[in-house]
């Protein structure tokens, strides 16, 4: 078995990742920390601002808006979203509350971006005070001071109870922040500043512009971490399952010539994978892969079944961030977001997406 060792750091970021316990380091932590995401009400320290938007509905489909199924997926509604703020933009992980009001995602520049979600019924139909939030390095400083190297976040998954982890391209590295989704909702105000998470040197090793890419959260706190580039001599997708005393590798299997680009665990335990393609000859296309929970475990090959496939004509972008909810119904819930890369030729979408059986 190809196991290694986490050290402490991991320990450290699962049980103390939280405000200092004395009164005067809780004030001091107050003073100088960013909160992930809050309310318009409480913007004011610039280091977090509002950030003005416009949105447009989007169809799922260019030639017919009838259409709203493909492949197991019934389509809920998107957003098309733009601003002026040139911090917008650039969007992958994801994160949404368990309501399904607030959504949080990160940039690949450096920001975390938070907005509440508005819905006419099941659908999707707006979205409203939208806060932009440098992430912080181990000083306290906004990553994206320095070179995009240091800020380029790729994926985001939240760890109960104890943080959110953020994964990076570049400088690879997966740092813990000690601030969760429920932290933000609740208008706590937890202390930002990252905690490394240690890494197989296998990790560290992965291309710079192919590290790690999806992220995800199993029920009993084990993250699922897959590379997009790193590959094995069969080349299949280098993957690695992270607990608080261990971390196993396994690989992941795509075929013509998809990538994985996020990952959520859906409330079965099943994992839901975002893929991508994109091909001079072929064009951009997204698909979803259903990997079944029974599959994931230390050393094996893991491949999982089409839920849906999505190219031209279908109304995608590059689609790079992935997460899932229950409903009061329910039903599972799947959000996805594009990243623009900043370019004013590509879109930030946000889409939603009902599993069926």
């Amino acid at each position: 078995m190809r196991t290694g060792r986490v050290m402490a750091a991991w320990g450290l970021a699962l049980g103390l990742a939280t405000l200092p316990a004395t009164p005067a380091a809780r004030a001091e932590a107050a003073a100088e920390a960013s909160p992930i995401l809050v309310t318009p009400g409480a913007v004011g320290s610039g280091l977090y601002q509002e950030s003005p938007l416009s949105f447009e509905p989007i169809a799922l489909h260019f030639r017919d808006p009838a259409i709203e199924r493909v492949g197991k997926l019934t389509y809920l509604g998107g957003l098309q979203v733009r601003s002026e703020d040139k911090r917008f933009g650039g969007l992958s992980g994801l994160q949404i509350s368990s309501d399904g009001q607030t959504m949080l995602a990160i940039s690949d520049r450096g920001y975390w971006v938070g907005a509440t979600l508005d819905y006419d019924g099941e659908r999707l139909v707006g979205m409203r005070n939208v806060i932009v939030s440098p992430l912080l390095d181990r000083n306290g400083r906004p990553l994206n001071d320095k070179d995009k190297k240091e800020a380029d976040a790729e994926a985001i998954a939240e760890l109960p109870g104890s943080g959110i982890v953020v994964s990076f391209e570049g400088n690879n590295r997966l740092w813990h922040y000690g601030a969760t989704l429920s932290d933000a909702i609740f208008g706590k105000r937890p202390h930002p500043l990252p905690l490394p998470v240690d890494i197989a040197k296998a990790i560290k090793k992965l291309p710079e512009n192919g590290a790690i890419e999806a992220i995800a959260t199993m029920a009993d706190g084990t993250l699922l971490a897959i590379a997009e580039d790193g590959k094995d001599d069969d080349g299949d997708h280098l993957a690695w399952l992270i607990g608080a005393t261990t971390i196993a590798q396994f690989t992941y299997r795509t075929d013509e010539d998809f990538s994985p680009t996020d990952a959520t665990f859906l409330p079965n335990g099943d994992l839901m994978v975002l893929e991508r393609r994109f091909t001079l000859l072929q064009g951009l296309a997204t698909r979803l892969k259903l990997v079944k929970k029974h599959q994931i475990k230390p050393d094996a090959v893991v491949s999982g079944v089409e839920a849906a496939s999505l190219a031209f004509p279908f109304n995608i972008d590059n689609m790079e961030g992935i997460t899932a909810r229950q409903d009061e119904a329910g039903d599972t819930l799947l959000y996805l977001v594009s990243d623009d890369n900043y370019n004013p030729l590509q879109r930030t979408m946000v889409m939603v997406f009902r599993l069926e059986e």
